[in-house]
């Protein structure tokens, strides 16, 4: 009988992300670290959890976050002592998704998610068009206040720094151009593309983990004016 492995809740990267030594040699070794290993390291090393409260956060048992840690730091100290290359995947078979790791120190407890919208019910498929932004800030997956923002004069750059100016941590939206995908990255902010319809069952569905980022920039704008 096939055992079914259990899955476990990690924040996800913005891309994968390889480290390599400064001085490399043909056919360079590499380690690869999973993404739960990575977020039972991120949890207790990095944001200073306990092992029992990394165990709750990833919903798994204290045994695993220990062998996860293991694992994980093992094939750290191995890469270092034998120059071999860091590859830190980014592969979510088994993992359910919670909000985005984007390796950054100022990690944020609230998180402040913009959808963009026209009639305050629904994303705007449309994102450089939107008459407003819906912004929820969220605390421990409880939504603590709700408001909605006109949206400033579209014009190439705006409004990756207006909503960085509001502290936006996520951006749900239908599309939008690579351009506007780097500029809100630089903000710090997460993207979330494909998004359609209800705005709460959106965010409901991001919140639980169960809403990923579907497609792929529009190549045929330069802004983030795409509606595609």
């Amino acid at each position: 009988m096939t055992r079914v492995r259990k899955k476990r809740y990690c924040r996800r990267l913005d891309n994968g992300k390889v480290y390599k030594p400064h001085t490399l040699v043909n056919n360079q070794e590499e380690v690869y670290i999973e993404l739960d290993e990575f977020e039972a390291i991120r949890l207790c090393d990095h944001e200073d959890y306990s092992q029992v409260d990394a165990s709750k956060e990833m919903e798994v048992s204290r045994a695993t976050i220990q062998r996860l840690l293991k694992s994980g730091r093992f094939k750290v100290i191995d890469a270092l002592l034998h120059y071999k290359v860091i590859n830190v995947k980014n592969e979510t078979h088994n993992i359910k998704l919670k909000g985005e790791n984007n390796m950054k120190t100022n990690f944020k407890d609230e998180l402040r998610i913009a959808f963009p919208t026209s009639d305050e019910e629904r994303v705007d498929e449309h994102f450089g068009h939107c008459k407003s932004f819906a912004i929820f800030t969220v605390k421990e997956g409880k939504v603590l206040k709700k408001e909605f923002v006109q949206a400033p004069p579209h014009a190439p750059g705006v409004l990756p720094r207006f909503l960085g100016e509001l502290n936006a941590s996520t951006i749900i939206t239908g599309g939008m151009g690579q351009m506007a995908i780097n500029l809100f990255k630089e903000q710090g902010i997460e993207v979330i593309l494909g998004a359609r319809g209800s705005i709460i069952e959106n965010l409901n569905e991001y919140l639980g983990g169960e809403l990923e980022s579907e497609g792929s920039a529009c190549d045929h704008h330069h802004d983030e004016s795409c509606s595609h």
